[in-house]
């Protein structure tokens, strides 16, 4: 039987949605400890502002609103928001005037693009962003760590409460670098963002497909070709090697790019050290990040042992927030990153057993003429912090330890006549069958 669902919309089995909700409260939970502020912004926003950059291409992924009502005209003038940086940016020009500076926000909201649907690609599915954005006269390279190990520590403990055995490298690089090793290889800007849009795909790709590109394609020298296989087969964990990299070019910007580099890496390793952080860095000149109003550090992390995967985090620094959505009013600049949920939920769907499929604790028996000692046993869970079921009939006891089993429920209370005349009551560990006997 065909499906109700429409297509390219996720919807989760109750098993699985405890997943995603114990990850969104970790995510939720490294966030706030960082100092990062809730905000919420409505699932539509003017057309005018989801088009204010790259208006003709944007315009393609927007899903536009129309009203079924008399009206409702006016809905067409709206869309659903298709990430989050867009709603952060208006929400900032709305609201400056209220906010302290340096503000930092998190944001965890469903995102929407009119995308063709396909496995692993989705027309609407969750980004859980972290951003923190000031007025441009002074430059926090602080911030840009601090990202990086807030999204760190936050993948690390998602991975440790879902026993992936697995770790998270992230992969840094900086825009300055990028843009300026790319402006000295090729004068005309839309075959430099070719080159740089081919460097992306790289690991899809492969190298032997990337040189043919590059030649056939590009037309690009076999001197630049070489030139450009150099700079992106630098990857190291080791900062110390970055003034190797030095020696490519003598451009003020690429110098200023590695200085930020250096800076950034030095205060996460310290970072790192202080605050016991066990995820692994690298510099990367294969990161480029091609949403182009990143203007320095840019990030993406992957698993370890699925890199093939692809980045389940990323993010960077930009200067332009909001000057796009109006030129007239303060621009901020910031650092922020995100992470891809829906890439790491098809892990550890695929990896894991998934049977829970309630989040009570235990389930308590039902037996005839019971129903008062069922509401002092609820009473007692409740007082100690315990999810629980009531099984609302009294059924012959292996349906009701098969609704458990099945259910996921860890354990069952059992308080029948027999154990009442003896004022206890008996608790069942549904996985190893032991029983323990307390007083009522």
């Amino acid at each position: 039987m065909a499906e109700l669902r429409p297509s390219g919309f996720p919807e989760y089995s109750p098993a699985q949605q405890l997943i995603f909700d114990q990850i969104t409260e970790i995510i939720t939970r490294n966030y706030k400890q960082f100092g990062y502020t809730h905000i919420h912004t409505p699932a539509v926003e003017k057309n005018t502002t989801l088009l204010a950059k790259n208006g003709e291409e944007t315009g393609k992924q927007i899903f536009g609103l129309y009203g079924m009502s008399q009206g409702a005209s006016d809905l067409k003038d709206y869309g659903l928001h298709f990430d989050l940086t867009v709603p952060f940016a208006r929400y900032t020009l709305d609201r400056e005037h209220a906010l302290t500076f340096p503000f930092k926000r998190y944001q965890i909201q469903p995102v929407w693009r009119g995308e063709r649907a396909q496995k692993g690609r989705f027309r609407e599915f969750f980004q859980c962003d972290i951003d923190v954005i000031w007025k441009g006269e002074k430059d926090y390279l602080y911030y840009d760590a601090e990202i990086i190990a807030t999204l760190g520590q936050t993948l690390t403990n998602i991975i440790q409460s879902t026993n992936l055995n697995d770790n998270i490298t992230f992969h840094i690089n900086n825009k300055k670098i990028v843009k300026s090793f790319l402006a000295e290889i090729s004068e005309n800007p839309e075959q430099a963002q070719a080159i740089s849009n081919l460097i992306d795909k790289f690991d899809k790709i492969g190298a032997e497909k990337f040189e043919s590109s590059l030649i056939e394609d590009l037309n690009i020298s076999a001197e630049n070709k070489d030139k450009i296989l150099t700079f992106i087969s630098f990857c190291t964990p080791e900062l110390g090697k970055l003034n190797e990299l030095k020696n490519l070019s003598s451009d003020e910007t690429f110098q200023q790019g590695i200085t930020e580099l250096e800076t950034v890496l030095s205060l996460l390793n310290h970072m790192k050290s202080a605050l016991n952080l066990s995820f692994n860095t690298t510099i990367d000149m294969k990161i480029i990040r091609g949403l182009d109003y990143y203007t320095g550090t840019i990030f993406e992390a992957t698993f370890d042992q699925m890199p093939s995967l692809g980045s389940i985090c990323g993010g960077g620094r930009y200067a332009n927030l909001t000057g796009y959505i109006d030129a007239k009013r303060q621009d901020y600049c910031g650092v922020g990153g995100s992470i891809g949920i829906s890439r790491i939920l098809s892990r550890i769907f695929d990896e894991t057993e998934l049977k829970q499929q309630t989040i009570a604790d235990y389930l308590i028996v039902n037996f005839e003429n019971s129903f008062q000692t069922g509401l002092s046993l609820i009473s007692h869970l409740k007082s100690q912090g315990h999810n629980f079921e009531y099984y609302p009939h009294p059924d012959k006891l292996g349906k009701q330890f098969a609704y458990a089993d099945k259910k996921g429920i860890p354990f069952v209370i059992i308080c029948g006549e027999g154990e009442k005349e003896q004022g206890i009551y008996k608790i069942k560990d549904m996985k190893t069958g032991e029983e323990s006997i307390h007083k009522l």
